[in-house]
C-alpha cells in the first residue's frame, strides 16, 4: 500500500461532503480527514498538519469566514491554503477573509481537483 503523502482537511458540518471528498481524492493519493465543527479547531489543524483545507462557509452556528480569517492570521496556520465552499453565490472578493480560492456548491469534481492541485 502506497503511503498517502498529501493531506486535505475538510471542515464541513455535512458528513456526506467528507465522504464525497474522501472518495474523490483517494484516487489522487490524498489522505482526507473531516471535521464537522469548530471546537478546538486550531489544535486539530495543527495536529493533522494538512497541505490544504476545504472549509464550508456555513458551518452550523459558526461562520467559516471567521475561521478562515483566524487561521490566516495565525503564524502557525497562515501558510496552509484554504478553499472556501458554499452553496451561496459569492465572489472571492466578497468573502472578506483572504481564502486562497472559492468553490460554489454543488461543484464539478474536475473543478475541485484542479483547484486543490493548483494550491498544493
Amino acid at each position: 500500500m502506497q503511503k498517502r503523502s498529501k493531506k486535505i482537511l475538510v471542515i464541513d458540518d455535512e458528513e456526506s461532503i467528507h465522504d464525497i471528498i474522501s472518495l474523490i481524492f483517494e484516487e489522487y493519493n490524498y489522505a482526507v480527514q473531516g471535521i464537522s465543527n469548530s471546537i478546538d479547531l486550531q489544535e486539530k489543524v495543527l495536529a493533522y498538519n494538512p497541505n490544504l483545507i476545504l472549509l464550508d462557509i456555513y458551518l452550523g452556528e459558526t461562520d467559516g469566514r471567521l475561521i478562515c480569517k483566524s487561521l490566516k492570521e495565525s503564524s502557525q496556520t497562515a501558510h496552509i491554503p484554504i478553499i472556501l465552499l458554499s452553496a451561496a453565490t459569492l465572489k472571492l472578493e466578497q468573502l472578506d477573509c483572504e481564502p486562497d480560492d472559492f468553490i460554489e456548491k454543488p461543484f464539478e469534481i474536475s473543478e475541485l481537483v484542479n483547484k486543490v492541485e493548483a494550491l498544493i
